[in-house]
């Protein structure tokens, strides 16, 4: 511990330099202020506090927030963020009792500021921020908790020297909540307290699924069954189209193009096919090959009705999309193996078998013939991601109970 106060004293200008460039560059004053210990007197004392680190944290937290307001609508919360742009989530959603403030970097001083002003009753922690002088004095005047813990393969590699001091941090955490056995266990590793550590779900999927089931719809697109070939990036199209064309099915295909302003460029590498295009508001008959949805915001209404979802930007090197999307309308998905943005929702979804993942476009056409031809492959994937919706709403119910048992405002 003296070793890492003594490192981030000596690292301290380089630290500011960089706290001043962000600052400058974002146009964001309070940005600087607040990283520094100072400018908290609009915030109410006495809150709730929850660090996220950045965007993502973020939008996994909300839901719970809003399910624990519900219930008890005179609390208020903080949220810390370390970048600004997960603040700029935090102000968009423009909610009363939430507060937006930059956490004190892990400087001693900055910390002790933060909390003679705001004087929070209790802190949660999302994730894997685990800053040891924030742990070490916060753990003098309130309690500490981490929820929807999770350990990154990086920091269970770590040099000794980093693991003792995490563990060091972890002693002042009051309880873990983490999402998995296996992020259990890797806090035990770490040399956790296994009385203070219990496995309690995954709030990522809560979040994402909860934000989206209010937008579920059932419009009738067409009286033709047909096949949603959702977000594509450049070459899928072709590529899945050959394999289309080759399984010669009756069921009309949608292909809605991640980019919607590729449509012309699409219609051109599949030509002399008959397709109608969504822009242009053309109709679809029995002998439309293939449907162009080229507009902007209208996915969503094509998943419910759809006999199955292949997922673009998985089958060339983009990262992936969010398949939790279709999954909140019940549909049978296909994704490729390029889902490296998606790691954690494809392996919830792998999970629970509500969803088949294949390797390559030979795969593809065997495992999309099979699903189209089995009426029961295909209720079991829609059946299995209802109980991945089930599933976040439990986890939702324990994260909510877990803040109410342990907070002071009550």
């Amino acid at each position: 511990m003296l070793l890492y106060r003594l490192l981030t004293i000596i690292f301290s200008p380089i630290i500011l330099g960089h706290i001043i460039w962000l600052s400058i560059k974002n146009k964001q004053t309070r940005y600087f202020w607040q990283r520094l210990g100072f400018n908290y007197s609009q915030l109410p004392k006495n809150c709730l506090w929850f660090h996220c680190a950045s965007v993502g944290e973020v939008n996994t937290l909300m839901p719970l927030l809003i399910n624990i307001h519900n219930k008890n609508e005179k609390l208020k919360f903080i949220i810390t963020t370390n970048t600004i742009t997960g603040g700029e989530i935090v102000k968009k959603k423009k909610l009363g009792y939430l507060y937006h403030c930059y956490l004190p970097f892990d400087w001693n001083h900055s910390i002790n500021r933060f909390l003679t002003t705001t004087k929070p009753s209790v802190i949660y922690i999302m994730e894997t921020e685990i800053w040891p002088n924030l742990f070490a004095l916060c753990a003098n005047k309130i309690d500490v908790y981490l929820i929807n813990a999770r350990l990154s393969s990086k920091t269970t590699s770590s040099p000794q020297w980093i693991k003792s001091l995490l563990k060091n941090s972890l002693s002042n955490a009051k309880f873990i909540y983490t999402r998995s056995e296996k992020d259990t266990q890797a806090y035990k590793n770490l040399g956790a307290n296994n009385q203070h550590i219990a496995t309690t779900g995954n709030l990522k999927l809560t979040a994402v699924l909860d934000n989206l089931q209010s937008t579920n719809t059932s419009t009738k697109i067409t009286e033709r069954e047909y096949v949603l070939l959702a977000s594509t990036h450049n070459n899928e199209e072709r590529e899945i189209y050959n394999i289309w064309k080759k399984l010669n099915r009756k069921e009309l295909l949608i292909i809605a193009p991640r980019h919607p302003e590729r449509g012309q460029s699409i219609q051109k590498q599949l030509n002399n096919i008959n397709i109608a295009t969504r822009s242009q508001n053309t109709t679809i008959t029995q002998q439309t090959e293939i449907y162009l949805l080229d507009t902007v915001g209208e996915l969503k209404n094509y998943f419910s009705t759809a006999k199955a979802v292949i997922m673009g930007g998985s089958f060339v090197p983009i990262g992936g999309h969010n398949i939790l999307e279709p999954a909140s309308f019940h549909c049978a998905i296909i994704t490729g193996i390029y889902m490296e943005n998606f790691q954690e929702e494809l392996n919830l979804m792998l999970e629970t078998k509500s969803i088949i993942q294949v390797k390559d476009y030979n795969e593809l056409s065997d495992k999309l013939e099979e699903l189209l031809d089995s009426k029961e492959l295909r209720t079991s994937l829609t059946n299995k991601t209802s109980d991945l919706e089930n599933k976040a709403s439990l986890v939702l119910e324990k994260y909510t109970d877990i803040i109410h048992t342990t907070n002071y405002t009550k």
